[in-house]
């Protein structure tokens, strides 16, 4: 093809379609990642269920384990550990969502709730204390599955944005 302002033979664009497939390709990870929290959200609501049954069925620990473990810790203890680690998680994750940093992964969180869950079904106190931990969960989980999804939501317009104008070079 002549090029009509200068006549000479205007050079074809190089094939751009591994480019569209490469970006393609991404948006999907991307996706996936942003409804991660979401997963980690209906586990977390998975070891609520189990909890707020006391662990009914899972068997009991015997008297040797009992003993290998050793007293549990005072409950009135677990309280304020749970406390803590609420406010240094609430902070922690809003410090990432205040910075828009990458999410971390909301499973040490999750690790974290379901110990609560087991320390306190170990000292025979988790019907008193399932609320807490569970508002806590819900808290922590939540604002951490927002912040994963709109993260990647942004990740996943720009993207779209880099396709557009794709599409526009091959029109």
């Amino acid at each position: 093809m002549i090029d009509p302002t200068n006549h000479e033979p205007e050079e074809p664009l190089p094939d751009i379609n591994p480019l569209r497939k490469q970006v393609q390709a991404k948006i999907k990870r991307l996706e996936l990642r942003s409804s991660s929290g979401l997963w980690l959200l209906a586990l977390f609501t998975l070891l609520s269920m189990g909890a707020f049954r006391d662990f009914a069925i899972l068997p009991s620990l015997s008297e040797e384990v009992h003993a290998f473990l050793g007293k549990g810790p005072n409950p009135y203890m677990i309280n304020w550990a749970l406390v803590v680690y609420a406010f240094s998680a609430l902070i922690m994750v809003l410090t990432q969502m205040a910075g828009n940093k990458k999410p971390a992964s909301g499973l040490p969180h999750f690790a974290y709730l379901g110990g609560f869950y087991g320390f306190y079904h170990l000292t025979n106190s988790l019907n008193e204390n399932f609320w807490a931990v569970f508002v806590v969960g819900l808290t922590i989980l939540g604002l951490q599955s927002y912040h994963i999804w709109n993260y990647y939501h942004e990740q996943i317009q720009e993207q779209k944005e880099i396709l557009a104008e794709l599409d526009k070079l091959v029109d």
